[in-house]
């Protein structure tokens, strides 16, 4: 139920973050060029020299659409009746997770089915569950703030929720990168719940020993944090991969090849329009593009993290500091990955990676976030600074009562 507080702020509505449209526009455009410039070498190379057509690039170009819609949508829907809607968001996207258990549905790569196909349609439910379990996340948290300090109400339910989430994503679709995601946004959605810092402690360490389970179970999990620490040794077998990224970033140096002039995309670098979107940056743009990408993702999360900070109530100051986790930690482990700073998962780079279902999902969750950030504290106390000295100390002293009740 949204409080008070959020419904007078719902009345003083001021401009949104227009700084995050710039961001996210910039990461598009970026996207958008590499799979302008390299698209038809890569399907050239699938298809042993018989199709040069882009279509990466114009598969792209309608999912950008359709996801421009859905962030205008988003971006003017007020973020509170989001909490009345969250429940069933959230069992709706586990229905489409299980979805890729049924045969002739699902579509399965290198061993994992994490791909459903209706007719036309080919998506990756595991994208629309980041949306709905942060929603019902933050709806949770709120309803049941006033109980969380109690094992039983607290600590319990979360672990179940996450417990499920890991189940549908590191063992259903055998996605280990998406589940790491999943766990990091909603540790942080739970650290801002105010938990006290031994029931997060406690379980951050029920986590990461699940975690390690996760990777002894499974051989081929174990493989890869070994090539992590020994990828030289096989560079043609399990180090195949990480090492072909290595080159694509070293072989860019400075100021790269130039924008078209890639060697890896030639069926070089696996994933190269996915995954390793992020190599092929460095090898046709340098240092200074790979810079680029990591200045503009971490000024996403500084901003998401403004906005949280100032948000006007409980609900939607998780519901910002879990999208701004999702995506933070998405960019960070792919391009962590590519850098050989972690083993390889297989997961997109946010808004730049091909990929119309991950592209789509992001673009709503960005349009959330700027709707909670027209209702945020700080800029209508910036606002109504101007009307008159009394004025604004009487809405900043409310203001920050509001925040500590």
């Amino acid at each position: 139920m949204v409080n008070r507080a959020s419904q007078s702020m719902q009345k003083r509505a001021h401009m949104p973050d227009y700084s995050l449209t710039i961001i996210v526009l910039l990461l598009i455009g970026i996207g958008m060029i590499m799979l302008y410039a390299t698209g038809g070498i890569v399907n050239l190379n699938l298809t042993g020299g018989e199709v040069d057509r882009n279509t990466y690039f114009s598969s792209q170009s309608i999912s950008l659409l359709i996801g421009i819609v859905g962030w205008y949508v988003a971006a003017r829907f007020p973020y509170h009746r989001w909490q009345k809607y969250a429940p069933y968001i959230f069992y709706g996207s586990i229905i489409l997770m299980f979805l890729v258990l049924i045969p002739g549905l699902s579509q399965a790569t290198k061993g994992a089915s994490r791909w459903v196909k209706f007719g036309p349609l080919n998506f990756q439910p595991v994208e629309f569950f980041k949306l709905g379990l942060v929603l019902y996340l933050a709806s949770w948290l709120e309803k049941n703030r006033d109980t969380l300090t109690r094992f039983t109400t607290g600590v319990l339910p979360f672990m179940i929720i996450i417990g499920l989430a890991s189940f549908l994503t590191m063992v259903v679709q055998k996605d280990m990168g998406s589940g790491l995601v999943l766990v990091g946004m909603a540790l942080c959605v739970y650290l801002v719940s105010g938990v006290p810092f031994w029931m997060f402690g406690s379980v951050l360490g029920m986590l990461a020993a699940g975690g390690v389970g996760m990777i002894l179970l499974y051989p081929h999990r174990l493989e890869r944090v070994t090539t992590f620490f020994s990828h030289t040794e096989d560079p043609s077998g399990a180090g195949y991969h990480i090492n072909q990224a290595l080159i694509a970033l070293g072989s860019g140096g400075i100021l790269g090849r130039g924008l078209g002039r890639s060697l890896q995309a030639y069926g070089y670098l696996p994933e190269s329009t996915n995954d390793s979107i992020f190599a092929l940056i460095g090898e046709q743009f340098g240092i200074w593009g790979t810079l680029l990408v990591l200045i503009l993702f971490g000024f996403l999360v500084y901003r998401g993290l403004e906005i949280a900070r100032y948000a006007p109530d409980s609900f939607s100051r998780s519901l910002a500091i879990g999208i701004t986790g999702w995506i933070g930690f998405q960019a960070l482990i792919n391009t962590a990955a590519m850098l050989n700073l972690i083993p390889l998962t297989g997961i997109p780079l946010p808004f730049i990676s091909f990929g119309g279902t991950s592209l789509l999902a992001s673009l709503v969750a960005i349009g959330i976030l700027q709707n909670i950030s027209k209702f945020t504290f700080r800029e209508v106390a910036h606002a109504t600074r101007g009307i008159g000295r009394r004025d604004s100390r009487s809405h900043l002293t409310s203001t920050r009562r509001t925040r500590r009740a």
